[in-house]
C-alpha cells in the first residue's frame, strides 16, 4: 500500500524524519493518505491526525509498518537458509508444490506460498505477472511485445526471462503507467 502525507509545511519535515524511521515511504500519487486535520476534505481514503496529538497518528503508523512488507525474504539453498533482500530477487515462481526465488547468481526453496509472498511483498516494487509468477520490476531491464498478446520480461545480467500472460498484461501495464 503506498502512503502520502498532506499538511502545512512547518510540520512537514520533522513529520516526515519520524515517519521515514519507522521504514515507511512515502508517495504523492498513494493509496491512503496521512492528512492533517483540517486538509482533508478532498483526500480519500484518509488518516486524519491532529497536529498535537501525533502520538496516536504515530501508533497506527506503527502498525502498518509491522504489518506492512518486509525488506527480507528467507530461503533455502543446498540445506541452508539465507536472508535474501529484495533487491537482489528477479522473481519468484511456483512450479507444482513448491516456490522459488530467483535472483541473479541462485534459486532459494521457499516455504510461503505465492499468494502468501504476494500479501507481504511491497505491492510498489512486486507484481504477479501470471498464476506462477511474481516480478521485482525493478530488477527487469526490458519489456518485449511476445506473441499472442503477451510481454516477454528479461532480467540482465542474469539472461533470464519471465513471460506475462495475456491475463495479467492488463494489470501489468497500469501497474508502469502504459495505460
Amino acid at each position: 500500500m503506498k502512503l502520502g502525507l498532506i499538511c502545512n509545511n512547518d510540520i512537514r519535515n520533522q513529520l516526515l524524519e519520524e515517519i521515514e524511521s519507522l521504514g515507511i515511504e512515502l508517495f504523492q500519487d498513494a493509496d491512503l493518505y496521512i492528512v492533517e486535520d483540517g486538509l482533508h476534505h478532498s483526500f480519500n481514503p484518509c488518516i486524519v491526525f491532529n497536529p498535537n496529538d501525533r502520538n496516536k497518528l504515530f501508533d497506527i503508523l506503527q502498525m502498518l509498518s509491522s504489518k506492512s512488507a518486509t525488506s527480507k525474504i528467507v530461503g533455502m539453498h543446498n540445506e541452508e537458509y539465507y536472508v535474501i533482500q529484495h533487491d537482489q530477487i528477479l522473481f519468484f515462481e511456483a512450479d507444482g508444490s513448491s516456490v522459488f526465488c530467483h535472483t541473479a547468481a541462485q534459486m532459494y526453496r521457499m516455504r510461503e506460498k505465492l499468494y502468501q509472498l504476494e500479501e507481504r511483498l511491497p505491492s510498489d516494487k512486486f507484481v504477479k505477472v501470471s498464476r506462477s509468477f511474481i516480478v521485482n520490476i525493478d530488477s527487469v531491464t526490458k519489456i518485449i511485445p511476445w506473441f499472442n498478446r503477451k510481454l516477454l520480461l528479461k532480467f540482465d545480467p542474469s539472461k533470464k526471462e519471465v513471460e506475462v500472460s495475456k491475463n495479467h498484461v492488463g494489470h501489468f501495464k497500469k501497474f508502469l503507467g502504459m495505460r
